[in-house]
């Protein structure tokens, strides 16, 4: 670090060498006119260097770089930070920068260093989580296609008993919507949760069966194989809630989970426990495990620090803790020699925050006040003809295409649809993104719903800016698309 002037009435910046804390090349940079100072600067950030001058030359306002500069015959990238103030003469003239200028380069490639660690610990994560989900979604193929086979063969005979066929289809829809909410698991995962935007209620014995079922691979099967089995229990009061992100708790305690089984080499038990202590929800990951060594125990939360070697990055704990406390909350441990249990203290959950219903049936199914006509957008043809079948079950005009192409041709001839509802992945052609943006621009008063299986990954706030008035995820019950379509209903003609 060193001190720098620029003055601005001869144009010269002056960071004398004596003034270095230590030689850095990147410092260097400073020397001469501005003009040679920018020759140096990153094309990518020049621009942005340029206005940080200019207005605290005219505006006065406080100089603030954080910059790329390519330094030496080796042309090697660098950051170089400055802060600096104006001096100004009685007529209100800047006539030099005063200030500070650091070299930022280790501090950048720390970071990145650290976002890619980060990175590899959530890929590793992801990884584990998937094998569980291919589990699960397996287990209810095996239903759909079992139970389907017997309601087929049922519906062949003489006499069919209507009653065993009416059981076998709601076990085979109930199959299908558990794997969709097994997918729908992983896919908000994918999504960043750096930020809790979206608040919701979040049931706490849920959250603990999810993550049970999702870490099933490392703590059930893998160890199974291994000769060192692992039990898992959850023991849940029923009806405990929090507030936040259902994705980024899953995350938090699933690491919790992969901590417990590394700490059971020989195989054991591991228990997802919840209750509620006053205005505080209480979740505890508890094994009876190796334990952490007494002197090692107040590292475990410091970033880096791991006992796993090559094996460990040291950034799950921290990231555990970072969502605790985004959520309000705090995490404590204990460890002795017959164990370790994790406790996480959060808020109890406010009952005014209405949790949004995993199939959206939470409110009643209003009745239409009008039939509506509407476009269904799918380019898998039994899909598109079943909800063209359920909307004009509804009452409604349903009209099918099978392509954005068509979709915009069929608009263009008839712009009297009242609602679009479109798939993401619509073939070669238009997706459902770029259709949505011709339906904005083009007939802003058609509603617009997309219903797709990366539904759990779509951010809906970035959705209703790009036109997308609602996202449904598959699988979803036929009783969402006429929800749909009657709301509409209600307000077309009243806006």
């Amino acid at each position: 670090m060193c001190a720098f002037d620029y003055d601005v009435l001869e144009d010269r910046i002056e960071c004398p060498l004596e003034m270095h804390a230590v030689s850095s090349p990147v410092l260097d940079a400073l020397g001469g006119c501005l003009s040679k100072f920018l020759d140096c600067v990153h094309p990518e950030d020049r621009s942005e260097v340029q206005r940080a001058f200019h207005e605290a030359i005219t505006l006065g306002a406080e100089l603030h770089v954080d910059a790329r500069v390519v330094v030496g015959s080796a042309q090697r990238t660098g950051w170089l930070l400055l802060d600096a103030a104006s001096e100004r003469d009685q007529a209100g003239r800047a006539v030099r920068l005063c200030g500070v200028a650091r070299d930022n380069t280790s501090r950048k490639e720390g970071q990145a260093v650290r976002h890619a660690q980060a990175h590899g610990e959530r890929l590793r994560a992801l990884g584990e989580m998937a094998s569980g989900i291919a589990h699960d979604l397996n287990q209810s193929l095996a239903l759909i296609t079992g139970y389907g086979d017997m309601a087929r063969q049922e519906l062949s005979l003489e006499e069919p008993d209507l009653h065993r066929v009416r059981e076998m289809v709601e076990i085979t829809a109930r199959a299908a919507l558990e794997g969709g909410h097994a997918l729908r698991n992983l896919l908000t995962f994918v999504r960043k949760q750096e930020q809790l935007a979206e608040v919701e209620r979040v049931d706490v014995a849920e959250l603990l069966q999810d993550v049970a079922r999702l870490t099933a691979p490392r703590w059930r099967d893998a160890p199974q194989v291994e000769g060192r089995p692992i039990a898992l229990e959850i023991d849940a009061e029923p009806g405990l809630a929090v507030s936040g992100s259902p994705a980024a708790l899953r995350e938090a305690i699933t690491n919790l989970v992969f901590n417990a089984v590394d700490a059971l080499p020989n195989g054991g038990f591991i228990c997802l426990s919840a209750r509620r202590k006053r205005d505080r929800v209480l979740i505890e990951v508890r094994d009876d495990g190796t334990g952490i060594p007494r002197d090692v125990l107040p590292h475990v939360f410091d970033p880096f620090f791991t006992t796993k070697g090559e094996r460990g990055t040291g950034l799950g704990l921290p990231q555990v803790l970072s969502i605790v406390e985004r959520h309000r909350g705090t995490i404590d441990v204990d460890s002795d020699a017959f164990g370790t249990t994790f406790q996480l203290s959060l808020p109890a959950c406010d009952t005014s925050l209405k949790r949004p219903a995993l199939l959206g049936l939470d409110r009643p199914l209003t009745q239409p006040t009008r039939s509506i006509r509407v476009l269904v957008v799918e380019d898998e043809e039994q899909l598109a003809k079943m909800a063209t079948l359920v909307l004009s079950q509804r009452g409604h005009h349903a009209v099918m295409t099978t392509s954005g192409e068509e979709a915009v041709a069929l608009l263009e001839e008839d712009p009297g649809f009242d609602l679009v509802i479109s798939d993401l992945g619509l073939g070669p052609g238009r997706n459902g993104w770029e259709l949505a943006d011709i339906v904005r621009r083009r007939w802003p008063s058609t509603r617009f719903v997309l219903v797709t299986g990366w539904g759990a990954a779509i951010n809906p706030v970035e959705a209703r800016a790009r036109g997308v008035h609602q996202v449904i995820a598959k699988p979803y019950r036929i009783a969402e698309l006429r929800q749909v379509a009657d709301e509409v209903a209600a307000t077309v003609g009243n806006e």
